[in-house]
Order: structure tokens, then C-alpha cells, then sequence
């Protein structure tokens, strides 16, 4: 593994950390959030605080995050630590979901479109939910475009759950759980984007 440093130097590469927001009011209740919003709970700004705290020797260049408030507000505290520059990019915010934002995800999951809307990452669309596989391809272009205009910086990329499960799947990681199980809140993800290649591959990366 390079250190940071070395990464910046010789490569022609762009490291991204990827971490989801801190813990909401909605996220404690299992309610869906979508493109709605709630506020930070205590725990959540902690679990921010950590994310900044772990990418401390990471020495990252530029924060990015979505425009709804809990990234936001995760990014402004990691902010603080980090002492760096934070931008909106308002085409990570989170998967629309539609008619299912607010409600509380042990309702939803006895629906029949619950596990191809939630588990699964198709084209399905339902009432007026986006589907997984257009919110997967909305961030990987979003993210390929920081990428390439940050080339041979790290960047720490704050945003959401069901996007970064949508997104994961199109590098691969093909789960069949939802975002509640699979990343929890203040998880961090590591991507390296190759330059010349135009791709994106997941790293084992020791936070």
C-alpha cells in the first residue's frame, strides 16, 4: 500500500473515500428518507466526527458532499477537522424514492416491490420512484467527473445509503440486502479511479 502521499506524487489516479452521512432521527426510526430530510442526532455527529478522525493521515484535498441536509451538515463537521474546502454536488444527492419517503421500512417490506426496489438494483419503475440502476449511474458519472477533475488528489465524498448501494452494485458488489444492513451510518468505502482507464476499482484501505 503507498503511503498518501506517494499516491499523490506518482500516480495518475484519484483516490475517493466514500462514507455515508451520520445518523438521523429517521435513520434511528427506519423511516425512509429518499430526498426528504431529518436532522443529525447526536450519535450522527459523532459518527462524522469519526469519519474526519479516521482520513486525518489521509491527507485529503476536498470534500464533497450531496445537498440534503444530513450530508451536508456530516460534511461541514468534517470540515472542521480536516480543514479543507467543501463543494455541493448536487447530483449525489440521495435515490428519489418517491411515494415510499417517510414511511417506515418495516411497512414497505411487506410490499411485492420491495426486494426489486430495495434488494436488487434494476430499471423497475414504480409509481414515481427512480430506479436503482438510473440513481447507480447518476452517481458513477457524477463521481467519474470529480475524479477526473481532481486528478491525483483525495477526496472524501459524503453522501448516502441507497445511493451507495445502487453504486456499488455497478462496481460489482452485487448484495441482495437493503442500505440498513449493508452500510451503516459513517461507514467509509475506498475507490481508486485510474486515470486512463476511466474506472473505478475498491480498495482495502486500513482507516
Amino acid at each position: 500500500m503507498l503511503p498518501a502521499i506517494l499516491f499523490k506524487v506518482i500516480t495518475m489516479h484519484t483516490r475517493i473515500y466514500l462514507a455515508r452521512h451520520g445518523e438521523t432521527l429517521w435513520n434511528k426510526s427506519q423511516r425512509l428518507q429518499g430526498q426528504l430530510d431529518s436532522e443529525l442526532t447526536p450519535l450522527g455527529e459523532n459518527q462524522a466526527l469519526d469519519i474526519a478522525n479516521n482520513l486525518v493521515a489521509k491527507h485529503i484535498d476536498l470534500i464533497v458532499s450531496s445537498p440534503l441536509g444530513r450530508a451536508y451538515k456530516s460534511a461541514k463537521i468534517c470540515q472542521q477537522e480536516l480543514n479543507v474546502e467543501h463543494q455541493i454536488e448536487y447530483d449525489l444527492i440521495e435515490r428519489n424514492l418517491g411515494i415510499w419517503q417517510g414511511e417506515e421500512l418495516q411497512r414497505i417490506k411487506g410490499l411485492p416491490a420491495y426486494n426489486e426496489c430495495l434488494k436488487e438494483v434494476t430499471s423497475l419503475a414504480i409509481d414515481d420512484l427512480e430506479p436503482a440502476l438510473s440513481c447507480g449511474q447518476r452517481i458513477l458519472k457524477s463521481l467519474k467527473q470529480l475524479a477526473n477533475e481532481n486528478t491525483g488528489k483525495t477526496l472524501l465524498v459524503i453522501f448516502h445509503g441507497e445511493a451507495l448501494r445502487c453504486l456499488l452494485f455497478l462496481l460489482g458488489k452485487k448484495e441482495t440486502s437493503n442500505a440498513f444492513q449493508l452500510y451503516k451510518n459513517g461507514c467509509i468505502v475506498t475507490l481508486d479511479f485510474d486515470v486512463k482507464t476511466q474506472r473505478f476499482t475498491t480498495v482495502q484501505d486500513k482507516l
